[in-house]
């Protein structure tokens, strides 16, 4: 068991409904798990995707996505018009509400761990 689980194991209702999100959103669902692994390597900060609208290296439903991940993590302002109709022209309606679900919850999750002192890879 990890460091995290371990204190979510002393509230036991938080640990399985932990586990419930693991299973169903963060490693299964409708989104492809190498999206939501790059949205959650936004949230950390690396390196390699921080600057994603000058690389080559993503396509536009990975910009759409980071820019979304951008808007909900930093600036809520950013989810304009154009975002939406890129999100919407890049992915369905239960597309949108797992990864904004996966986003937020990862977003939340990095933050309290570290507040704990766990580190960034304990966040997935």
């Amino acid at each position: 068991m990890s460091e995290a689980d371990a204190i979510r194991a002393r509230v036991p209702d938080a640990l399985r409904a932990y586990g419930e999100t693991r299973a169903t959103v963060l490693e299964a669902g409708v989104v492809d798990q190498r999206l939501k692994e790059l949205c959650a390597r936004y949230i950390a900060e690396d390196d390699e995707v921080v600057n994603y609208s000058t690389s080559d290296a993503f396509d536009e439903r990975d910009r759409a996505a980071l820019d979304w991940v951008h808007a909900i993590a930093w600036n809520s302002d950013m989810a304009d018009a154009d975002l939406w109709n890129r999100l919407r022209a890049n992915f369905s309606e239960p597309e949108l509400v797992e990864l904004g679900y996966f986003i937020a919850f990862t977003l939340g999750q990095s933050h309290w761990l570290r507040t704990l002192g766990l580190e960034k890879s304990e966040t997935i």
